[in-house]
């Protein structure tokens, strides 16, 4: 699924207008009917039921009064609420205001602070006389920049004590409002919707931070050309099932030779499980064949605790690993199709010395993770120039030591802070990849892609998660997944393996657990082999 900023859902609206001759109460008729359609397909039909509509002074409003009317001839009781006078209105949606003004269809101006204080007896009311179906916010859309206060913030509190105390359902036109449509940040106070119904394309708002306000979301087509959105170029997408098209199908004659082979250099003394964790993931994701390179006196561990995976100790590394063991780090990367580096390594002098040499100088892809990330930070000047392609993995705490910033500037704005190698992509460099940890994971390439993961669930906030992750991604890596495709997949097989404990226990499940489902969800999602 494709995903559009605000700025470029505004331009296409405006080609669709002025260029194709659609004209702008087409597509606002286009909206409200189909959020009509979608609320009755969530809800039940509308007849015989009131909804309450809290239409803005935007366009957004004006969606809100074409669902009204809809409501009225579908048998419903419409009733709209106005933070500002409508007579205020203008374009489509002083048009739309006329026609319900015309059909004499009931409206009241929340224009003082009485009516704002009773406006929830006001609405319960109204459920006395028909039941209510839902609320409909129709306050703001994508284009919301600033904080919301007064009347409006009154008016979208509340809303979601409505929901919330008397299980009003809530359906947000386009965006909740409040959220910003591109970063996903509440500006003051934000509606919490049951539904979002949402035009042409789906906004990169919608999944930041996991999607907490927006409910279910239902993306409705109300006219605009296919062929202006192709032209417009848009880099964003959201990771969803579409991906298994990624995945291939492997051939009756396949060998663990020939479905790579990925070198692990990570853990150390306390910290062996990071390492353990990561190898089970990328076994897991598919792997052919998983060598742990770890330090001399932690390779007792290795040994035993997994029987698929080999590892060779090194000898100078003694309780963490060490730049004394390069050269023969070296030759165990010769004949590897990927490395992963990081997890458990902590940051003793020897060991940062051996992270930026490595990152310098090994010509194949790599995974970044946890410490290595760490030990990066402190060197900002190599970052770009790397020998190979490199697949960054912080979590926000992490991403804020590599950016010099605060963990709230990251989670306010994630997809910025995802793409902080800004247009580094230039063709002939090797691909520089982040995968932002979090509820919707982003990963953004230096050149433009970027994506938005739509799997995963709160119980994955616990500790190992980010290790198997690495593995995953080390793992696709190395079965001949480009870094692009490795990172987006697995972003989101790691959260659908995550997704399907969770059908069953929301929480109090392990990473060794997720790890454990990835061939099922990869099952599920392969083609047949040949």
């Amino acid at each position: 699924m494709q995903l559009a900023m605000a700025a470029q859902m505004r331009e296409l609206d405006r080609q669709t207008i002025e260029e194709i001759g659609i004209p702008g109460m087409v597509l606002m008729e286009n909206a409200g009917r189909g959020t009509v359609e979608r609320m009755e397909q969530a809800f039940g039909p509308v007849a015989g039921k009131t909804v309450c509509v809290f239409a803005g002074p935007g366009n957004n409003g004006g969606d809100g009064l074409v669902i009204a009317r809809t409501v009225h001839g579908l048998g419903g009781f419409p009733f709209v609420f106005f933070p500002l006078a409508p007579e205020r209105l203008t374009g489509d949606a002083g048009q739309n205001f006329a026609v319900y003004q015309r059909l004499r269809l009931p409206y009241q101006v929340l224009d003082n602070q009485e009516k704002l204080f009773t406006l929830a007896d006001t609405v319960l009311t109204l459920n006395r006389m028909h039941p209510i179906h839902s609320l409909v916010d129709a306050l703001f859309g994508t284009g919301l920049e600033r904080e919301i206060s007064g009347g409006f913030l009154d008016t979208i509190t509340c809303m979601n004590a409505l929901r919330d105390r008397h299980r009003l359902p809530v359906v947000s036109v386009d965006m909740p409002s409040g959220l910003h449509s591109d970063t996903g940040a509440v500006l003051g106070g934000a509606v919490a919707a049951d539904l979002t119904v949402t035009y042409g394309l789906a906004k990169p708002g919608h999944f930041h931070h996991g999607g907490a306000h927006v409910g279910r979301l239902a993306c409705i087509d109300i006219g605009i050309p296919a062929k202006l959105v192709a032209r417009m170029g848009l880099q964003g997408t959201l990771l969803d099932r579409e991906l298994a098209d990624l995945l291939r199908p492997r051939p009756a004659t396949a060998h663990k030779g020939v479905n790579g082979h990925l070198l692990i250099l990570a853990g150390s003394a306390g910290k062996t499980g990071a390492a353990l964790l990561c190898g089970r993931g990328a076994l897991r994701s598919g792997a052919g064949l998983v060598t742990f390179a770890v330090p001399g006196d932690l390779n007792p561990i290795f040994e035993t605790a997994i029987a698929e995976t080999m590892s060779v100790p090194l000898p100078a590394s003694q309780g963490f690993l060490s730049i004394d063991d390069y050269q023969r780090i070296e030759a165990l990367c010769t004949g590897k199709n990927g490395i992963v580096l990081g997890p458990g390594i902590g940051t003793e002098e020897a060991t940062v010395q051996l992270v930026l040499r490595l990152y310098n100088a090994y010509p194949g892809p790599m995974v970044a993770d946890a410490d290595a990330l760490a030990i990066l930070a402190g060197h900002p000047d190599i970052l770009r120039n790397p020998a190979g392609a490199r697949i960054f993995t912080p979590h926000p705490g992490e991403m804020a030591r590599l950016l010099d910033t605060s963990i709230e500037a990251i989670q306010a704005d994630r997809l910025a802070a995802a793409q902080w190698l800004g247009g580094d992509g230039a063709v002939g460099r090797p691909p520089l990849i982040t995968v932002l940890k979090g509820a919707g994971t982003v990963v953004a390439a230096a050149g433009g892609d970027w994506a938005i993961n739509g799997s995963g669930n709160p119980g994955m906030a616990t500790g190992g998660m980010g290790d198997v992750l690495a593995g995953i991604i080390g793992g696709l890596l190395v079965q001949g997944h480009d870094p692009w495709e490795a990172a987006c997949l697995g972003a989101h097989l790691h959260g659908l393996a995550a997704d399907r404990i969770a059908a069953d226990r929301p929480y109090g499940y392990t990473a060794t657990e997720v790890a454990r489902h990835l061939p099922q969800v990869i099952g599920s999602l392969r083609p047949q082999s040949h």
